[in-house]
Order: structure tokens, then C-alpha cells, then sequence
């Protein structure tokens, strides 16, 4: 069985997720546990954020849903490496957000944000994760929502409408 550290650097991200350049929303990975399928993950927000909004001085918690997405796609690249799976990121597609609460309109930059992601439900290839945002430092979140995804064997596949998951 292959293991990925608890601690995952930026640079060693590009190898769980498939996002880059600016659309990398996570900074590091500060601990993840395959047997309760479990991520905690940080971005550093900055005014170079891609979704940084001017006029709000802010990165807008709505897209804490993205950051969350990607601790999801970290945490299911996690799980297939432990598990002596491919080592490439696990293709994937969000079916729903749903639930989504918050209590700030964003998050400042110089600020870090903290992600907890839990999964919650699993039917074969579609699970639905409980995601919390915290602003590090703060003992409540900032934004909780589900999400629901579900995983792609070949995404070419899937795009082509010739299979939707895995085993199809």
C-alpha cells in the first residue's frame, strides 16, 4: 500500500488535484485519514486570487464550494494511491452543493482558510461530503455545505456520453 504524507506541500498538491495555475484554491494539506475518508486542508488567500473580488476586498465565501471541491479531489487522489491505485488525480464530477450556509461575505486576503471535509454517505461512485470553513484561528465556521460528487473512470467516456461511472 503506497501512503501519502499527512502534510502535502503546494508543489506536491499539483500531483492530487487536477487544477493549476490560479485555479489551485488549497495552499497545503495539514492532515488526511483514508479509514474515516477525512481531509483538512489551507488556502492562503491573496489578492491574486482568481476570484478575488475588488469591490468586496475579498475572496467571496461562495467560493470556499470550490476550495472544498478540491480537498474532496485531493482526499479521492489519497484514497486511490492508498489503496495501490493509479498515483494520478481521481476524475471526478460535482453533482451538487447543497445546504450552503455562511456567515461572513468573504475571506480578506492575508487571511488563511481552513477546510474540513468529511464523507458523509457512499453508493458505489457517488458520495456527499460535509464540508466546514473556518477562518484559522476561529472555533466556528465561516461557510458549512454539502457536496455531492461522482467518480469518472475515463472522463472522455463520460463526456462522450458512453458511460457515467465507474464499472460502466
Amino acid at each position: 500500500m503506497n501512503m501519502i504524507p499527512q502534510q502535502v506541500s503546494a508543489e506536491e498538491l499539483y500531483s492530487l488535484i487536477p487544477h493549476r495555475g490560479k485555479m489551485v484554491l488549497l495552499s497545503r494539506i495539514t492532515s488526511h485519514d483514508t479509514v474515516r475518508n477525512q481531509i483538512v486542508s489551507e488556502y492562503d488567500v491573496t489578492e491574486n486570487c482568481i476570484l478575488y473580488d475588488e469591490e468586496l476586498k475579498a475572496v467571496p465565501v461562495w467560493a470556499g464550494f470550490e476550495m472544498m471541491a478540491q480537498s474532496i479531489s485531493a482526499l479521492s487522489t489519497i484514497q486511490q494511491v492508498s489503496a495501490g491505485g493509479a498515483d494520478t488525480p481521481a476524475p471526478g464530477v460535482i453533482l451538487s452543493v447543497s445546504g450552503f450556509e455562511s456567515t461572513v461575505a468573504g475571506i480578506s486576503a492575508g487571511k488563511t482558510v481552513e477546510l474540513r471535509v468529511y464523507e458523509g454517505y457512499r453508493d458505489g461512485n457517488v458520495c456527499r461530503y460535509d464540508c466546514e470553513m473556518y477562518e484559522k484561528g476561529l472555533s466556528e465556521p465561516v461557510a458549512t455545505t454539502a457536496i455531492t460528487v461522482m467518480g469518472i473512470e475515463d472522463m472522455n467516456l463520460f463526456f462522450e456520453g458512453r458511460g457515467v461511472g465507474y464499472g460502466q
